[in-house]
């Protein structure tokens, strides 16, 4: 009988903060014939307030049965006593992707094939990174360079991606009052105050900043979320075709903000199980396939 172990992890990532990056590791028995695994790291959703557990785990859970080593980064949110997280969520993620390539040989991780995936206010995040993870201002944050920070692929679910258009249908009053909420809150934490411009949205906006080296992208969202408007999403899709970015966009017909995984397993209400958007899962694993094996 052949054991299959998994070793967690929780790495601390930061001494001011509880800033952490839990490792799900897979064992490698001589019977699997992986040389080295994929891997993906997780950033959760959750406005910046916390980070939401249900977009944690269980979703890690699916990319180990898929045979990929995962990592879920718990980045700085207003839970931790912090009220200024831009940019430093940023800086967290290019420092998760850190610590992987340089543990690569110790986890049995393929160093090339490493994607990022995320949800909502982790969606900020991840796409931030993709659009920013060659730029010189964060390859000096990190004291790394360029190459060590690359990745084979990104992931967004309903991502907050443009501030700037959700502004724009919060003057022109066509903004539901959720998405009103989460814009106004999100923008606050993210800069420390109240105050703010179009052109600090702009900045955090990764619409705005997408250029041929973003990576190859996978996104989904619902039609009728009322937290992070569709408006707001086909501006980042758009980019990514003007700059000749692969990607893939799925939008269902209808769901609530937050659907995670979709079913049972991350649900904590009934509207949070939604079977036709939980179809999400398979396309993006074999999407994921084929941008990470190339």
């Amino acid at each position: 009988m052949v054991k299959c172990l998994m070793k967690v992890e929780v790495i601390r990532m930061r001494e001011d903060r509880p800033v952490t990056l839990t490792s799900y590791i897979l064992d490698t028995p001589p019977e699997i014939t992986w040389v080295r695994r994929p891997a993906v790291v997780i950033c959760p959703g959750g406005g910046f307030n916390h980070v939401s557990n249900r977009e944690a785990e269980p979703v890690a859970s699916v990319f180990l049965s898929r045979g990929y080593h995962a990592f879920v980064l718990r980045y700085s949110n207003k839970s931790m006593g912090v009220s200024k997280v831009y940019p430093d969520v940023v800086y967290e993620l290019a420092n998760a992707i850190l610590v992987i390539r340089r543990n690569a040989d110790k986890w049995n991780i393929d160093p090339n094939r490493i994607a990022i995936v995320g949800f909502s206010a982790g969606g900020t995040v991840a796409s931030l990174f993709s659009v920013n993870w060659h730029k010189d201002w964060l390859t000096k944050m990190v004291n790394a360079p360029k190459e060590m920070l690359k990745v084979s692929a990104a992931i967004l679910a309903y991502p907050v991606v443009d501030f700037v258009a959700m502004h724009e249908m919060y003057m022109n009053k066509t903004i539901p009052q959720p998405a009103a909420g989460v814009l106004l809150e999100m923008a606050s934490l993210a800069f420390g105050s109240s105050k703010f411009t179009v052109d600090d949205l702009r900045e955090i906006s990764a619409t705005y900043h997408v250029d041929s080296n973003t990576p190859p992208t996978f996104i989904w969202t619902t039609a009728d979320d009322d937290v992070v408007p569709i408006e707001s999403i086909i501006t980042y899709v758009n980019a990514l075709a003007r700059n000749k970015v692969p990607f893939e966009f799925h939008v269902f017909e209808s769901g609530v903000h937050g659907l995670s995984l979709a079913n049972r397993a991350t649900a904590s209400n009934q509207q949070q199980i939604n079977p036709s958007v939980a179809k999400w899962v398979e396309l993006a694993l074999s999407w994921l396939e084929r941008h990470i094996e190339t």
